[in-house]
């Protein structure tokens, strides 16, 4: 039976790291669907599908970072037989790091590493004006205006606004409403990406993400917006690689 969560995970032989990858707000697990072809050997990517969109759709959306983990963990156990790795777009960062604390209290595992892209450190979002409680169309424009991403044919067409925003205004709302609760910091490292023309996460926003963890901290620039990462996904993966040596 297929696992809702991983509606696309490619099972490889001889899987030495696997890499759970959440997506921004609004997305889904296709976002990271590119990120399966060519990989090294034993590396294997799996791409989360969150409730409410494209295999679930109907599911009622997530609305909170925190309550959305317990389920997640459940669904993910299986799958978590071999050193794995979390990754998280914007977004997705936030429900990473949340997996990661949550792992590490109630199942004592740790990720090899935390990966985060394009997001500013956990709480960090309650410093911009919230955009979630906007009516439909001026949502839209408000969204697009700040993170970009969203293609023209989505605001222009009523149908498939219908069906996008949603899931958007759910997940906006999600990311506006979380507070990181206190607690331990993680051990494992960390490293975050940020595009060098990303206007919502600046390089020395995203520093912030060092004090969620005891280990080590790295950051890298890539060329790119708020979505750099979703372009580079054979240097995040190639990284990951290296530093196991799987090649």
């Amino acid at each position: 039976m297929t696992n809702p969560w991983l509606p696309n995970r490619r099972r490889t032989a001889g899987t030495v790291l696997r890499v759970f990858c959440f997506p921004h707000a609004g997305g889904a697990a296709s976002a990271f669907r590119t990120w399966q072809q060519d990989l090294p050997y034993g590396l294997e990517v799996c791409p989360v599908q969150l409730p409410g969109r494209e295999s679930r759709f109907g599911e009622p959306l997530p609305t909170g970072v925190v309550d959305l983990v317990p389920g997640l963990t459940e669904a993910l156990l299986p799958a978590l037989d071999v050193p794995f790795a979390l990754l998280g777009n914007s977004m997705g960062a936030l429900i990473a790091y949340e997996l990661a604390r949550h792992l590490r209290r109630e199942y004592q595992l740790s990720p090899t590493r935390l990966v985060v892209a394009g997001a500013n450190r956990p709480g960090g979002a309650a410093r911009m004006p919230a955009l979630s409680h906007l009516p439909d169309l001026e949502f839209g424009r408000a969204m697009q205006a700040r993170h970009g991403g969203i293609p023209a044919a989505v605001l222009d067409d009523p149908q498939i606004a219908e069906i996008y925003l949603p899931v958007l205004r759910a997940d906006m709302a999600m990311v506006e409403r979380y507070v990181p609760e206190p607690g331990p910091p993680l051990t494992c490292p960390v490293s975050a990406y940020v595009g060098a023309g990303d206007t919502v996460s600046t390089p020395e926003d995203v520093d912030g993400w060092a004090a969620v963890t005891s280990g080590r901290f790295d950051r890298r620039v890539l060329p790119g917006d708020h979505f750099a990462v979703l372009a580079h996904g054979g240097l995040v993966t190639g990284r990951l690689a290296d530093e196991l040596a799987l090649r």
